[in-house]
């Protein structure tokens, strides 16, 4: 049975939208650079603009819930969105009061990059005054939201580095302590900060790095007089003074691996919470006795990310294994509730990660009820008393357009587009011109069709799913396979079709150094990786193409978290040994080679960013290169792959790529015929029309 395909825009979540606009800004340029721009051919390319790309959601990532002065009681939510915005909820009417966007318009700011719109939130903070703090990322601004207040105030960027505020918190004078990280500006990245903002002076304090290997400050937490600074991406815990800045390091728990965030932490009743994810092994949750700074307990299937207030007994309820669960610090003891959420939820796998997690009194009942938050923006609150729960979205609450994040064409001839974070799924079915949208809430980093499947790379842990567009989509349709977090893996950058293999090309985690290559069969099940000896140097597996049983692939070293630079290299690799045949560096100073393809004649080419070469199959030998633009890889710390695409097509003898414009390039001179159009990536499958993703819309264009 195949899918069902929906007509555009009909999702039971969707903001109002009005008809899409007919026309796309579509910028014909010529690349300044030593390469010379051929002249187009006589027939200009037809394009078309096949709307915007139904991904939305209503994705959630920090939270809280509190009493107000008035002794009402509030959610705030942090929804991801461009930008995202915060919403006020009440917990126990299930509908949303307001929705502020995570953005302040400032024309005579002159940061760089300049403050778009908060992306999301991974922290929401609220003192006893009712003040809600908001620590984004995107733009790494701090919001402010004062009790009652109609507008957020907008506290700035920490530092002019500050891409990232995590978790943070408020002490009982209506400071905010936070972390960051600092990847904004040139080459090498320096280390996350501890900033406090004070409420008398309204400016931040900078309390300083810990060293540039913990990237992340990931999660702050301020108990008994004391801050708590949570470090990634090698496990970090300090305690930090808060008026003299002396520092306190504390051990981490013995036995644990150190490749893990202290990714969350919350404090009640004496101790300190602590969530730390992250690394190759499985997430732990301990608990710190705050008086005498040694670990307490381990707490089984501790998922984070918020926890109640402890009651008169000192006991807190948190999420553990997908269930609501009370623990007990003085007995250590965790009682389970048996609430999942429901039993639809609890067949998704439970309530998830605890977020905006709060211990209050039903104003209906009087009972004491526990309310908190999923990472759809669901709410759900247990009543103690009954022993009954409800799970279930708010009413009111907007979608969100969520940025594309990868697009391939499929074995059905449709264009599959994933979205960032939890943004789901689209189809685009070209015959027919319409959409499909389909509630897959996993970041798709890369995609492949192969043997009439496609299968789906998802961050994090580097996933591979697998969907059979044959069958109606269903809880089992796409199905997880497998995972590569034992093998240090993070993020699928590239996933193709291997003669009997899907071919995985991975990055590492930040904690390691190696991208991986993964072949995976799908008829025995069977997989193997490779993390040394492909290439040298610390490195991510950006490019593979296959031909003739040869696995061919290309590395991207410019953005190693263990500051290091490595040229761009190429390899090939026997596809059925693993035997490393060669592995070459064509081109020294680039730092990365994103796209492989071969032609009609076997004749291999490849591109880093603003160039475009050719190599010997046989060796990896350079055999020439052309230059469309200088790309300035010393100062770059952040680079996605996606954006270079590369294929041959046979209908008109020329190869396709994009590298920030569309190219389409004579594989004999290595000239670009253009015209050029400007796009972020796409999905060039054989046949006279390419697809792009141009901001949030799907443009097609006919090329011959």
């Amino acid at each position: 049975m195949p899918i069902p395909r929906p007509t555009l825009w009909r999702s039971a979540r969707r903001p109002a939208l009005a008809a899409v606009a007919a026309a796309v800004v579509l910028v014909a340029t010529s690349i300044t650079g030593p390469a010379t721009v051929a002249a187009a051919d006589t027939t200009t390319p037809q394009w078309w603009n096949r709307g915007n790309i139904p991904l939305y959601s209503t994705t959630s990532v920090g939270g809280e819930t509190a009493v107000m002065p008035d002794g009402s009681v509030r959610t705030y939510l942090a929804v991801s969105g461009k930008p995202g915005y915060l919403a006020e909820i009440d917990p126990f009417a299930g509908k949303v009061l307001r929705m502020l966007d995570l953005y302040v318009p400032n024309p005579a700011s002159t940061e760089d990059p300049k403050d778009t719109g908060a992306a999301g939130a991974w922290g929401v903070s609220i003192d006893k005054r009712g003040t809600v703090f908001v620590s984004s990322y995107g733009f790494g601004h701090v919001y402010r939201l004062p009790w009652q207040a109609t507008q957020l105030e907008d506290l700035g960027r920490p530092s002019p580095r500050t891409s990232f505020t995590w978790e943070g918190d408020t002490d009982n004078q209506g400071n905010f302590y936070i972390g960051t990280s600092e990847f904004f500006g040139p080459a090498p990245l320096p280390g996350g900060r501890l900033f406090g903002w004070s409420a008398e002076t309204r400016t931040y304090r900078d309390y300083g790095d810990f060293g540039a290997q913990f990237g992340y400050v990931r999660s702050v937490e301020y108990a008994e007089g004391k801050i708590y600074a949570g470090l990634g991406q090698t496990t970090g815990l300090w305690q930090v003074d808060p008026n003299s800045g002396r520092r306190l390091a504390i051990a981490p728990p013995p036995g644990m691996a150190t490749d893990k965030y202290a990714y969350q932490m919350e404090d009640e009743a004496g101790y300190l919470y602590v969530l730390f994810a992250g690394g190759t092994t499985a997430s732990e949750g301990w608990v710190l006795d705050l008086k005498t700074l040694t670990w307490h307990d381990k707490i089984a299937g501790y998922a984070g990310q918020t926890l109640t207030s402890a009651d008169q007994l000192g006991r807190v309820y948190l999420v553990a294994d997908g269930e609501l669960k009370r623990y007990d610090p003085k007995r250590k003891q965790l009682t389970g509730t048996g609430f999942r959420g429901g039993p639809e939820q609890s067949d998704k796998g439970g309530l998830g990660a605890g977020k905006a997690m709060g211990r209050m009194i039903d104003p209906a009942t009087g009972h004491e009820a526990i309310i908190g938050g999923t990472s759809l923006s669901e709410v759900w609150r247990f009543d103690t008393v009954t022993g009954t729960g409800t799970f279930g979205p708010v009413a009111g609450l907007k979608g969100t357009q969520t940025a594309p994040r990868s697009l391939a064409a499929g074995p059905d001839g449709r264009i599959y587009a994933g979205g960032y974070f939890q943004g789901g799924l689209a189809v685009y079915d070209p015959a027919t011109t319409t959409w499909a949208e389909y509630p897959f809430h996993h970041q798709i980093e890369g995609m492949a069709a192969h043997n009439g499947k496609m299968y789906f790379g998802v961050y994090p842990n580097a996933q591979l799913w697998e969907f059979d567009p044959a069958q109606p989509f269903s809880d089992s349709n796409p199905k997880f396979l497998f995972d590569l977090k034992s093998s240090g893996q993070e993020r699928p950058w590239t996933v193709t079709s291997a003669g009997p293999y899907v071919a995985i090309g991975t990055s590492p985690k930040n904690s390691q150094n190696h991208g991986a290559v993964t072949l995976y069969d799908p008829v025995t099940g069977s997989l193997r990786t490779w993390t040394d000896g492909l290439v040298t140097g610390s490195n991510q597996i950006s490019a593979l193409t296959y031909r003739d049983g040869i696995l061919y692939g290309g590395s991207l070293g410019c953005c190693n978290f263990d500051s290091t630079k490595s040229p761009g290299q190429v390899f090939a690799m026997d596809a059925t040994s693993g035997d490393v045949l060669w592995s070459s560096t064509p081109l020294p100073s680039e730092q990365g080679v994103s796209g492989l393809a071969f032609d009609g004649q076997g004749r291999l080419f490849g591109m880093t960013y603003g160039t475009a070469f050719e190599v010997n199959p046989a060796d990896g030998s350079l055999l020439r290169s052309q230059q469309y633009f200088a790309y300035n890889w010393p100062t770059v710390t952040n680079f996605q792959p996606r954006a270079v695409n590369m294929a041959w097509e046979p209908g008109d003898g020329k190869i396709y790529a994009t590298n920030g414009t569309t190219r389409r390039i004579d594989p004999d001179t290595l000239l670009d015929l253009g015209p050029n159009y400007k796009v972020s990536f796409g999905a060039l499958l054989a046949g006279p029309s390419k697809f792009y993703v141009q901001g949030t819309v799907l443009l097609e264009v006919k090329w011959y």
